[in-house]
């Protein structure tokens, strides 16, 4: 700010030197301009100003003393001015610089200071201001709370613990036995939900979902609930935010892939996205942005690596892993004991691997860059997360095309509750906690129940756990230990998601906006969100609503390299500045006031991610962890080791599947025994006879 007040000091002098011909005579010298002009392309033009050069000399006068005191007030629009102060010094320089060559020196200072401070302009942070919202957000009720229907006793064949997508998911799949979904929160869905501003539905929680093959679990649930068509891809409406001075400093990488791919170097966009880039350097803009494809040359390499690793393929790395899934276990293992940063980045360290699994040693700076903002959207970091689930999320989140519902997917989450709503057999309950699990049996248990204030006790054949499994450890105590330390290997994350919304709809066109930054954990900003984030438009999920709002959406989970410790939870305030700050910034790079802001709401969910860290898939942890105990199932997320919208899916199948066939075996020896009892009464009936 010293240099901008300097120069506006200096432009209001030279606004109020034009009064005085003694100090500076512009009409004489424009005069002059417009004879030394002649025969150039702009002689009329200097001709016509020397004719009205009185006119032009009070004119110039007004607006170098305005800029000057615009640049000492320093308001929002002030780059405005400064655009305006270098298109004057383009004018002038031209008129000028035949007659007084000297022009060009003074008014290349003036533009390089200009240029400072339009840097300065595009960094500075926009003031923040009070919203309405004042501490972290709670979800709004649902309303199929049926509470009022349980009764001391009541027996179920199934209880499902968790009314997240997994428990959902499990309860779908029966049609006769009676069940009971339990939720502790005041809506279902876990963390696939949404809510509405002004009729715009956008989510709080999870977004989107890899796109499903035809004969995949998440197609089969799409299509039982009817929500097989309500969903958008963003294949071609995915833009990509890159840190200006990284793709500066990576530029000899993006280059090379463009020389490899030539067919590129004829589309005009390309050419349009370079002079953004060498312009965004010059001014200081943060951000160039594009539409996801024009960076597909620079990412050619790592996807055709992928390409090898295709859902539908035998090399398809299916989380969790089996037997069936056409990986060796020795080869699973090679990738499971290694961080994925390792094995992309390291080739030096792989070099005992079959060839068919080593990665090309050509990755640059900038893809490792996409790389670890792709994996710290699910809280994984690329130097921690195991190579085999690393690879199974860059196939699906980096390299497929994803896919989202209206609200994102909370919208699934809604389709399953309304498709359970009209089973007569499942009861689904929410603001009801669990306080006691006493398996009698291995096919009964007795469950004690908190519901508004009262404990009920019900009975039940078979209980699916589809909550945090972390959380069973103290209700069942006899869990075996090698279980129990299983379960509390696993690596819970936290998750925050702030919904920032607006007066009217911004990027509606594009499903979000995806954020390439260097590696630079700021010391400064320990709330930061858009590094490891992806900001995200609900106009885009939801474009039947009409809405004349806005919604976008920050993801912020919080990785361990990131948080040190730190506690997040409790410092609303702070993210809410940070989330003011970053957005505004965005805004601000793609020419929309930050005035348009609102509201901010955050949502924060307490371990609501799991990673898949070195060794835990080879050291079979979370198939331990997952290990039915007695009359108890586990279903949840965590049991495919990542946190995905699929994993809960198909927990969700799998162990519905397995309770039913324990629910017939159980009836079947009942049966075989009636059938044996009714044979006996016909014989002792008979010799009576």
């Amino acid at each position: 700010m010293i240099i901008q007040r300097i120069f506006a000091v200096l432009y209001m002098l030279a606004g109020i030197a034009k009064l005085f011909p003694q100090f500076e005579n512009v009409v004489a010298e424009l005069q002059i301009a417009a004879v030394a002009n002649q025969g150039t392309w702009y002689e009329g033009v200097s001709a016509w100003i020397g004719t009205h050069a009185q006119f032009f000399n009070l004119l110039s006068g007004a607006i170098l003393f305005i800029s000057g005191l615009v640049l000492l007030l320093n308001p929002p629009w002030t780059k405005w001015v400064i655009y305006g102060q270098l298109l004057m010094m383009v004018v002038f320089v031209t008129i000028l610089h035949r007659s007084q060559p000297q022009v060009i020196l003074l008014d290349a200072v003036f533009a390089l200071a200009a240029l400072y401070m339009l840097r300065n302009q595009f960094h500075r942070k926009t003031a923040f201001r009070p919203f309405p919202t004042q501490d972290f957000s709670t979800l709004q009720s649902s309303t199929t709370n049926q509470t009022d229907q349980l009764q001391n006793g009541d027996a179920y064949d199934v209880v499902i613990i968790g009314g997240g997508i997994a428990g959902l998911t499990a309860a779908s799949e029966f049609d006769h036995e009676r069940v009971l979904v339990v939720e502790k929160t005041a809506s279902l869905g876990g963390n696939a939900r949404h809510e509405s501003y002004q009729g715009l539905k956008h989510p709080v929680g999870g977004v989107c979902f890899q796109e499903p093959l035809p004969d995949s679990e998440m197609m089969y649930i799409l299509k039982k609930i009817g929500m097989d068509k309500s969903y958008r891809s963003n294949a071609e409406d995915m833009l990509v935010f890159f840190d200006t001075m990284l793709l500066m400093r990576c530029l000899g990488e993006v280059i090379v892939g463009f020389l490899k791919k030539p067919a590129f170097l004829l589309k005009p966009e390309v050419w349009g996205l370079t002079c953004q880039l060498f312009i965004n350097a010059i001014i200081g803009k943060p951000y160039v942005s594009s539409s996801k494809q024009l960076g597909d040359p620079t990412f050619a390499e790592l996807y055709r690596f992928l390409d090898r690793f295709a859902p539908g393929t035998r090399l398809y790395p299916q989380v969790p892993w089996s037997e069936e899934s056409g990986w060796p276990r020795e080869e699973m293992e090679l990738l499971d004991n290694i961080s994925l940063y390792t094995y992309l980045f390291e080739p030096e360290k792989i070099t005992h691997f079959p060839q068919h699994l080593r990665p090309p040693v050509s990755l640059g700076k900038l893809v490792e860059n996409a790389i670890r903002v792709a994996l710290r959207v699910e809280c994984s970091d690329l130097n921690d997360v195991s190579a085999y689930a690393g690879l199974y999320f860059l196939i699906g989140y980096l390299r497929g095309n994803l896919m989202a519902l209206p609200g994102g997917n909370g919208g699934l989450g809604e389709g399953l509750c309304r498709y359970l709503d009209a089973k007569a057999n499942v009861t689904m309950v929410t603001d009801t906690t669990l306080e006691n699990i006493n398996q009698l049996a291995d096919e009964h248990a007795e469950l004690q129940l908190m519901v508004g204030g009262q404990t009920i006790q019900i009975n039940t054949r078979q209980v699916i756990w589809a909550a945090q499994k972390s959380a069973i450890v103290p209700h069942v105590p006899d869990l075996p230990q090698s279980q129990v330390e299983a379960i509390q290997t696993i690596c819970y994350e936290d998750y925050y998601m702030a919904s920032v919304l607006l007066s009217k709809p911004v990027l509606s066109h594009a499903f979000g906006g995806y954020m390439i930054e260097p590696e630079h954990a700021s010391v400064n900003e320990p709330y930061y969100w858009c590094k490891p984030g992806t900001c995200l438009v609900a106009n885009w999920m939801d474009p039947d609503s009409n809405a004349e709002v806005g919604v976008l959406s920050l993801l912020m989970p919080t990785t361990r390299p990131e948080r040190k410790g730190r506690d997040a939870y409790g410092k609303f305030r702070s993210l809410q500045k940070q989330t003011h700050f970053e957005i505004s910034k965005l805004l601000t790079n793609i020419g929309i006031n930050p005035n348009v802001i609102q509201d901010i709401k955050i949502w924060h969910w307490s371990g609501g991610l799991v990673t898949a860290i070195k060794g835990h898939h080879s050291r079979g942890i979370f198939k331990t962890a997952a290990q039915p105990f007695k009359c108890i199932q586990f279903a949840n997320q965590d049991s495919a080791g990542i946190g995905n919208i699929e994993g809960a899916i198909f927990s969700g199948l799998k162990t519905s599947k397995a309770v039913k066939q324990r629910l017939n075996a159980a009836i079947a020896p009942q049966s075989e025994a009636s059938v044996s009892q009714h044979q006996t009464e016909d014989s002792l009936a008979g010799a009576t006879l």
